[in-house]
């Protein structure tokens, strides 16, 4: 059994595969929240009169076209994305770098742990999370976040 996380001084570190079926609903979301913000543009150049829907309704189908492109291009390399993880006593750390994006676990309102997908999805306040791990690594990650959440969170097992 190889284990894919490397620990140091504290600090665990593991790339997780995000999962297929979670990248079709995050592209979907996507292209829903895109369609109808043109749907409005489209309805907004109907209402105003014949000059503005003729620059609106192939403004809006070009950017569908893009994004639907997009979505496309992405959806085809789906299940081959990794995300960077660093879990700590105190959170954990979505990314490196810049696009570090740290939750603490006192900040946490629910937890979903997705056993069947090696997947634990993280509510806050402000925002949510997935944290993707290797199947062999899932219990030890999983027991490790919950043991450090607040009384008050919930935890939801699917």
């Amino acid at each position: 059994m190889r284990k894919m996380i490397t620990q140091e001084n504290g600090r665990y570190q593991w790339n997780g595969i995000i999962d297929v079926g979670y990248e079709h609903k995050v592209f979907k979301i996507l292209f829903v929240a895109i369609g109808a913000v043109c749907a409005l543009f489209i309805t907004m150049g109907i209402v105003m009169g014949e000059g503005l829907i003729k620059v609106m309704l192939p403004t809006s189908l070009g950017i569908m076209a893009i994004v639907g492109g997009v979505c496309w291009l992405f959806n085809r390399n789906a299940g081959n994305r990794k995300q960077a993880y660093t879990m700590t006593e105190d959170c954990i750390i979505f990314g490196v770098g810049k696009a570090a994006n740290p939750f603490f676990y006192s900040s946490i309102r629910k937890a979903v742990v997705y056993t069947s997908r090696n997947m634990i999805e993280l509510y806050t306040s402000i925002g949510s999370g997935p944290v993707f791990v290797d199947h062999n690594d899932f219990g030890f990650v999983r027991d490790y976040i919950v043991r450090r959440l607040p009384e008050k969170a919930e935890v939801v097992y699917e």
